[in-house]
């Protein structure tokens, strides 16, 4: 999300920049010349007029034509010097203006050289006084070159920083998009091996059926050869497909049986108190009925969670496991109560949140819902999981 102070500087100096409000300007100009020769100049006389309403005229197409403009009003008020007005002060504003304008377009040679013309006409002033004609193009011409610049180099800063800030949401947009599809791999990978698992069970039985049952019909033996040889050959593809999608650095077998589930929490337990963090189980009996893929889910859940309070929380840190079930829901929740150590000098690693994701795609894949927020004690990480749901496709 874009810093909102750099927003507004954005929109600010867009809007200042920006053509649509051309028309707009250009009536402000020309009310505000009419205004001052109205009723603040003494006695105006043509000349006077004449200047003012060009030099504005002039000014208005600094938008498109910046440069240009610039160049004529600077020689306007240098007419307005030769021919006896010494203080065209409309022409001197308008000038100011369109250099504002040019330096905060352009970058390069053109804002100079417009300066520089806008210095000539004041040192060309018929005062006479070389040291006060100086001083006059300094600060006429370096003042409004100087507030362009400025102009400039806020909205090059704004537009970088949109650019940036664009270009991080859509970097951890596809950071996301990669999380949700390598943990729907993951999961295929283990709906593979619980499949695999499976096939290899039958295979076995039915070769014991075949071997316990000599003096079966011969009807009977030929369809349990034939299922015997056709899980066989789905048990060598399946292996094959798993060879495939396992990830070379998993070092674990990705199957848990749900009645070992109990047994790896307690395992994910074990490895947190050895990294100092206290933590206390409670977990349902009756979770070794779940499916495998529910109890698969509850130790990924378990062991990225862990993971989690080890990182950010650091030793020493108080939390609390539960999984507990319902006759529709199976609910899962872990919550830390923080580092016992003074706020000051609690220090969490920074995190890119992708485990977090990619543990909401594989809940919300099952049906159900996912929270991990800050609590008043710590951080809660929760989930729901409906028991024997269809799986979301």
């Amino acid at each position: 999300m874009m810093n909102p102070m750099v927003s507004s500087a954005r929109q600010g100096v867009q809007s200042w920049l920006d053509g649509r409000f051309v028309p707009v300007r250009a009536v402000a100009l020309v009310c505000s010349a009419v205004g001052y020769l109205l009723f603040l100049a003494a006695a105006p006389s043509a000349l006077d007029w004449l200047l003012a309403l060009v030099a504005v005229s002039v000014a208005a197409g600094g938008v498109r034509w910046p440069f240009v403009s610039s160049l004529a009003v600077s020689g306007m008020l240098l007419l307005g010097f030769v021919l006896g007005d010494t203080g065209p002060v409309v022409a001197k504003v308008a000038a100011a203006i369109v250099l504002i304008e040019l330096a905060a377009r352009r970058s390069g040679p053109q804002p100079w050289l417009a300066a520089a013309a806008l210095a000539a006409a004041y040192l060309l002033h018929p005062s006479g006084d070389l040291a006060a004609n100086g001083y006059r193009a300094v600060v006429m011409a370096g003042a409004p070159l100087l507030v362009g610049a400025l102009l400039r180099a806020a909205r090059e800063t704004a537009e970088h920083a949109h650019a940036q800030a664009v270009e991080i949401a859509q970097r951890r947009d596809a950071e996301i998009a990669a999380a949700r599809a390598l943990e729907r791999t993951a999961i295929a990978r283990e709906l593979h091996d619980l499949i695999a698992h499976h096939v290899s069970s039958t295979v076995l039985r039915v070769g014991v059926a075949l071997h316990a049952m000599p003096e079966a019909p011969a009807g009977v033996r030929d369809v349990l050869d034939s299922v015997h040889t056709s899980g066989k050959e789905t048990l060598t593809d399946l292996r094959r497909l798993v060879s495939v999608l396992r990830d070379p650095a998993l070092t674990e077998d990705p199957f848990i049986a749900p009645a070992d589930l109990p047994a790896a929490l307690d395992a994910v337990v074990a490895r947190a108190r050895q990294s100092g963090i206290e933590v206390g189980i409670a977990v349902a009996d009756e979770v070794v009925e779940v499916d495998a893929v529910l109890a698969l889910t509850v130790l990924r859940l378990t062991q990225e969670g862990v993971a989690n309070v080890i990182k950010h929380a650091g030793p020493g840190t108080a939390a609390q496991l539960t999984v507990d079930l319902t006759a529709d829901d199976l609910c899962f929740v872990l919550c830390d109560k923080g580092s016992p150590r003074p706020t000051g000098e609690r220090v969490a690693a920074p995190g890119t949140g992708l485990g977090l994701i990619g543990l909401r795609e594989r809940v919300e894949l099952l049906g159900g819902e996912f929270t991990a927020a800050a609590s008043a004690a710590g951080w809660r990480l929760s989930a729901c999981l409906p028991i024997g749901k269809p799986v979301r496709p």
